[in-house]
């Protein structure tokens, strides 16, 4: 039998299409992943880079406030008096109106810095001093030049963040500078204004500038840093990275490595308009590519929704295209049990064109079977004419002598019963032309032969029968019962020293209808009896084996007759017995006729 592969075409289309489906969907999730980590790689920065500007634009806007309110101060006439020349007796109205002009110009600067500045003071070689302050209780006030050695007299610079020794108060504060020297005329140094602004106001707009969880923005210049908060988990920069930075000029970015954090550090610098200070913004790699966890879980989940999606689809698909050729084939699986089935599916152009040719097949599938099984019935008939042929001479001339020489010694009752047995028996081998017999027609042929047998060969054997109650009525095909019986008589019974016994029986079993011929005569060795079952399978008896030939024909007639279930079983024991057993399904006699021959004589 063919090996039938049991996965079917819904499976074969999943296992295709599904992997296909599912690499291509990791492919694309890859490379999608790829790209978009690049993207957010690039936006991050791009927005860090922004972040930075816009710090750097909103300290740039608060100092070029204060750098303009200077500039309008240094114009006015009040303050270029106050830095010129001391004022005399004759002019202490004139001191005391400058003073009052330059010290509210001083607290406009501070008012319109919204609490950026922290204190001013104005101070001149020739003794005015002015300070603006609020909020502040300070210990002593202290202005001189040396406060600021580093700086130049000729134009204002800027201090970065320092403790404040103007005022000193008990807790120190941190500011950076503005200082503004002046100088008379004759560029000789006659006065010093200094602004101080919060170190903690715009420390304060650094940590409002969002960079990332562990970035942050500081304030370089050539003499120090201002930091915004400090943090445990900031990567800080030393005093060579700090310096590389002082030499860069107009804005960018680069990388760097933090030894300490073992980690790329991510530099981006603007500087500032109001001053040379730059606006610098440090970010770890590790911060860029932070919002890439959601886009990993965003990502997992699209390819997970894509790979449930694929699996729906490939089944929805499978289904779809494999519905008409599982409908095709469970048609072809009924048709074994039922040849009356009509191969039809409402499917595509191909499933339907298979449809038609497996109808096709189908009919002529049935037009040889039917052709098959008149020619059997043919061949049956012409072996049974052949087995009769053979039966007929040698049997009749070898009873009518047994008759003349039964007549000869004057037993007319016997060669009487003798001539009624061979009367019987071809009468009932010839039935009137019908090739399918009752049970109990062939047995009574059996008898009538036996007994012809039996008047023959005297006492040298015992015959009897047992057939179960109604199976007499069952059909059997015309001699089929007669070559075994001649076999056990000639073949078993005959050969054997003293006389033996033929038991015919026949009885239902599971479905079957079960006839037996036993006798217990010489029987066969094992080497005898494989060759007699292997004979039953050739399609041919070779010349010489007369015996296995009737055998093999009742074979060839059950199969003929019955298909296939029906079979024939052959047990021997050598010196012991022989038993013949022919199996018939009783769902296939049912159904066979009595069939007219042309062999009635």
């Amino acid at each position: 039998m063919a090996y039938r592969s049991r996965r079917t075409f819904q499976k074969q289309v999943m296992r295709t299409f599904l992997p296909a489906t599912i690499l291509l969907i990791l492919f694309s999730g890859i490379m999608m992943y790829m790209l978009g980590a690049g993207q957010v790689k690039k936006n991050a920065r791009y927005l860090i880079a922004n972040t930075t500007r816009q710090t750097a634009a909103v300290v740039d806007s608060k100092l070029e406030l204060t750098l303009g309110k200077c500039s309008e101060l240094n114009k006015t006439l009040a303050l270029w008096r106050m830095v010129n020349h001391p004022y005399t007796e004759d002019s202490k109205t004139n001191e005391y109106q400058d003073m009052i002009t330059v010290h509210k110009f001083l607290q406009g600067i501070y008012n319109d810095s919204n609490g950026a500045i922290d204190s001013i003071a104005f101070q001149t070689v020739y003794g005015n001093r002015l300070n603006v302050y609020y909020d502040m209780v300070y210990d002593y006030s202290h202005l001189s030049w040396d406060s600021f050695e580093d700086g130049r007299r000729d134009s204002l610079f800027w201090v970065n963040a320092h403790a404040d020794e103007v005022f000193s108060t008990r807790i120190p504060r941190e500011v950076f500078s503005l200082v503004i020297p002046y100088n008379n005329t004759k560029k000789e140094y006659t006065g010093l204004l200094v602004i101080n602004f919060k170190g903690d106001y715009f420390r304060e707009l650094l940590n409002e500038a969002e960079i990332s969880r562990n970035g942050y923005v500081f304030l370089l210049s050539e003499d120090g840093c201002l930091m915004p908060e400090p943090s445990d988990n900031r990567s800080g920069l030393n005093e060579e990275q700090l310096d590389q930075l002082r030499g860069m000029t107009g804005s960018g970015d680069f990388e760097i490595w933090d030894q300490e954090s073992r980690e790329m550090l991510d530099i981006h610098y603007t500087p500032l308009k109001a001053n040379s200070w730059t606006a610098v913004s440090v970010t770890p790699h590790s911060d860029l590519y932070s919002t890439l966890d959601n886009f990993k879980a965003v990502f997992f989940m699209i390819i997970v929704a894509a790979a449930i999606l694929s699996v729906l689809v490939a089944v929805f698909c499978s289904r779809y295209v494999s519905r008409p050729i599982k409908e095709l084939s469970e048609q072809v699986l009924a048709f074994e049990k039922n040849r009356d089935m009509v191969f039809g599916v409402n499917a595509g152009y191909e499933i339907t064109t298979l449809a038609g040719g497996l109808n096709h097949l189908k009919t002529t599938i049935d037009r040889l079977l039917e052709q098959v099984r008149e020619e059997q019935k043919q061949k049956s008939h012409l072996e049974l004419m052949i087995m009769q042929s053979q039966i007929k001479p040698h049997f009749l001339y070898n009873t009518l002598g047994s008759i003349k020489a039964l007549a000869d010694l004057k037993e007319s009752q016997k060669a009487s019963s003798m001539c009624e047995s061979l009367i019987r028996f071809y009468r009932i081998s010839l039935s009137n032309g019908n090739s399918v017999i009752t049970v109990g027609m062939e047995m009574e042929l059996v008898d009538n032969y036996l007994r012809i047998l039996e008047y023959r060969y005297g006492e040298k054997f015992e015959y009897s029968f047992e057939i179960e109650k109604g199976l007499e009525h069952a059909k059997i095909p015309r001699m089929m019962l007669q070559p075994l019986v001649e076999n056990a008589v000639y073949h078993g019974i005959k050969p054997k020293d003293g006389g033996g016994m033929i038991l015919v029986s026949g009885r239902m079993e599971d479905g079957f209808m079960v006839i037996t011929v036993f006798d217990d005569g010489v029987g066969m060795d094992a080497n005898t009896l494989d060759r007699l079952r292997e004979d039953l399978k050739e399609e041919a008896i070779a010349p010489g084996k007369q015996g296995g030939f009737a055998m093999r024909n009742v074979y060839m007639r059950l199969k003929g007759f019955y298909g296939e279930q029906a079979g024939m079983k052959i047990d021997s024991v050598k010196d012991v017995y022989t038993q013949v057993q022919i199996m018939v399904p009783l769902d296939v006699m049912e159904g066979i006729a009595y069939v007219q021959t042309d062999d009635c004589g």
